[in-house]
């Protein structure tokens, strides 16, 4: 691989999104850098895009929705020219352990899917492959891996890990490497390396570009915010905050909780809201594009993410919107669970509670709320940390090391 100019494929699942900024920024530092990548987004975005991200999109190429015709001549060209590659790869797919049936025709699918990505990279000059999330994206790369004869390597997140993992120990055995966002899953995924992947698994924090988090100090007048951002899902606890909320104000602590993003659990979270009759403190803003996210930053007292483990085993890493609040000189009250101690250091940057836990988390935040004096130590401390860690270009380029190792 030319060490200057590296040309790298990224192949990811809906691209881009309101959830994915991460990835955005990673992409920018290591075009910053020279790198000649170029993005496969498997499907179509469906979320509000910001105006960076709508440019963004038009650099990228989408499998989805599928032009039969070529997908066709893609498996046909594959099959008689490369016919050792294509039918042991369907056969090494299809054989390997699978949780269901359902799975194993899921397999299946991306396979179909794999060949048709190779197919219409064959003339795309890129060295390398790699997946963001250890799921379809990654058996999409494993097998345009094998066709085109060049490596691939992925990065694991959080809910492709935990929550009904198909095939991880032969995506991760097949890589070049393997990085992750958190010492939480690296230790978790060694687990089940032994010799096989244990050398491949690093850990890269993602970046974040403090820049764009500058905090303007507003004078804050009325009832403190308490924010949270974050998917309405299980994993993120956000019934947990709501009931602190009520707690609070059984206490008489003035306040007005903001709730970003959406999801499946809006409707229960906004029943529990009635139930409790927090119409007053408590509001469902809904999804909003960055730019007003960072507003909503600005605007708020502390940053709160009762995070906790989901029935499903399902859990966030390091959820950004942490780093994000810290950048933006916030203190956050979170749960001592999976790679969240590894940012927010209690007593210095923040306070973590156990999961599950709506009294202490209350308690927690009414601490915050009632001492802005550490309130202000907390946030300057949490923007030099996420400073120190999660450096954007230094992270990217411990990225770009691993690729052209």
């Amino acid at each position: 691989m030319n060490g200057k100019t590296p040309s790298i494929i990224y192949i990811i699942g809906p691209y881009p999104g309101l959830t994915t900024t991460f990835i955005d920024r990673e992409v920018m530092a290591l075009r910053s850098m020279g790198v000649r990548l170029q993005i496969l987004s498997i499907r179509q975005p469906w979320t509000k895009l910001s105006a960076e991200q709508e440019a963004l999109r038009k650099d990228v190429t989408y499998l989805l929705p599928v032009k039969w015709l070529p997908l066709i001549v893609s498996h046909l060209s594959y099959a008689l020219t490369k016919p050792k590659r294509f039918f042991s790869t369907l056969v090494y797919l299809l054989t390997r352990p699978h949780p269901s049936l359902r799975a194993r025709l899921m397999t299946l699918i991306h396979f179909v899917e794999g060949v048709y990505a190779a197919y219409m990279l064959r003339h795309t000059p890129g060295q390398h492959l790699h997946a963001h999330f250890i799921d379809r994206a990654a058996t999409v790369a494993l097998v345009a891996s094998r066709l085109l004869g060049i490596p691939y390597s992925v990065t694991a997140h959080a809910s492709d890990i935990y929550v009904n993992p198909v095939l991880l120990k032969e995506k991760l055995a097949n890589a070049k490497f393997a990085s992750t966002c958190t010492a939480y899953n690296r230790s978790y995924l060694s687990q089940f390396g032994k010799d096989l992947f244990n050398h491949k698994l690093l850990c890269i924090y993602h970046g974040l570009e403090l820049e764009r988090y500058v905090n303007e100090q507003h004078t804050r007048t009325g009832r403190p915010i308490i924010l949270s951002v974050g998917q309405l899902q299980e994993r993120k606890g956000l019934s947990y905050l709501v009931e602190a909320c009520g707690l609070l104000r059984d206490r008489e602590v003035q306040f007005e909780c903001r709730i970003i993003g959406e999801g499946p659990l809006r409707p229960t979270l906004q029943e529990q809201i009635h139930q409790l009759e927090l119409e007053d403190y408590v509001r469902l803003v809904g999804a909003l594009p960055h730019e007003e996210v960072i507003t909503q930053y600005q605007e708020a007292t502390v940053f709160a993410l009762p995070a906790i483990l989901g029935k499903d085993g399902d859990r966030d890493g390091i959820p950004n919107v942490i780093l994000e609040a810290l950048s933006m000189g916030l203190p956050v009250v979170s749960t001592a669970h999976s790679g969240i101690p590894e940012v927010i250091e209690e007593g210095v940057n923040g306070l973590l509670v156990p999961p599950e836990d709506a009294q202490a988390f209350s308690s927690a935040l009414e601490r915050l709320i009632c001492d802005p004096e550490m309130g202000n130590a907390f946030g300057k401390a949490g923007r030099k940390i996420v400073a120190d860690r999660f450096n954007p270009e230094k992270n990217a380029r411990r990225l770009l090391e691993a690729f052209v190792a």
